[in-house]
């Protein structure tokens, strides 16, 4: 059997804190580039949370501190990696146009 997903484990939590960072209007704290809120679930620049400490590496998933708002695929391309971690210096964002 697999471990249950943490991040679906208290779904009001988490839905709370999704709500939270989208309240912020931040943008992608990995590319810097402005995050369009409206654009819906999937669209490769579409808003996701992120954790700054992956929850494969121990960080908590509901944890206020320990995330921060990025498009879908800046999040996808950074993975589980931190800084400090071989490869994750300068992590490649390679964008064909810019909305």
């Amino acid at each position: 059997m697999s471990k249950p997903n943490p991040r679906r484990a208290n779904g009001s939590r988490r839905a709370n804190l999704r709500a939270w960072l989208k309240a912020q209007g931040r943008p992608c704290h990995i590319c810097r580039m402005p995050i369009d809120y409206g654009l819906p679930a999937g669209d490769p620049m579409s808003f996701e949370v992120d954790e700054l400490i992956p929850v494969s590496r121990g960080g908590d998933p509901l944890d206020r501190a320990n995330v921060d708002a990025a498009h879908r695929i800046c999040n996808q391309r950074k993975g589980n990696r931190m800084p400090g971690d071989a490869g994750a210096r300068g992590l490649p964002v390679v964008r064909s146009r810019f909305w």
